[in-house]
């Protein structure tokens, strides 16, 4: 099951670089490739919160201690909720001067690069908001053992991130890979989160006494 999510994972990523290098303005891929640091260091945060919902939730669930862990899932939704709040504020502020630290070498294609960047850097600042359920939900996943249920997750979001490419592409160019990609980060969030009915599943592995 990790192994198929990792593949996924790898496609879409690859898919990103390859997508970006194909673009008939050459900038672009440089212009993708720094908003996308821009969204690894948001996920660098978030990812905390992830891995201590693992290790919590296989604790709680282990100890079949309900309580703890529906309050362990309540207070790292918020925490995520909150750093992505943060993240949101700091790109929409300061996004100029952190592209800055990646183009430090050429005033004049930095400033170009910067100005590109400008008509696609509403997707940075939604992206927190939108990726900050998944990468969560993969934590609690993982503790819980519902390993099916992020392989499903993630094939769906997947498929979804291919269709949504190849579907706009033609009509808003760049911003259907943005597009594609902060959808495929949503759903998949969205998809764990339903695909155990609200999380109760998951809540049910801890009450269940057999």
């Amino acid at each position: 099951d990790i192994i198929v999510r990792t593949l996924c994972i790898v496609a879409v990523y690859t898919f990103f670089t390859g997508a970006s290098a194909r673009m008939e303005d050459r900038t672009l891929l440089a212009v993708n490739t720094i908003l996308l640091q821009l969204f690894t260091l948001f996920s660098y945060m978030t990812d905390g919160f992830a891995q201590a919902a693992e290790a919590l939730t296989g604790r709680f669930i282990g100890a079949r201690d309900g309580r703890s862990l529906h309050r362990c899932i309540r207070n790292s939704i918020f925490w995520s909720l909150a750093v992505a709040a943060v993240f949101v504020g700091i790109y929409l502020v300061w996004w100029r001067d952190l592209l800055h630290v990646f183009t430090l070498n050429s005033p004049e294609s930095s400033a170009y690069i910067i100005a590109t960047a400008g008509d696609y850097i509403g997707w940075i600042i939604a992206i927190p908001i939108a990726s900050s359920l998944p990468f969560l939900m993969d934590g609690i996943m993982v503790g819980a053992t519902e390993t099916r249920v992020m392989r499903n997750s993630m094939f769906f979001a997947t498929a979804a991130y291919f269709g949504i490419y190849y579907a706009l592409h033609p009509l808003i160019g760049n911003n259907a890979l943005w597009l594609a990609f902060t959808l495929y980060m949503f759903l998949r969030g969205v998809l764990q989160y339903f695909m155990t009915r609200r999380l109760s599943a998951i809540l049910a592995k801890a009450t269940d006494r057999a």
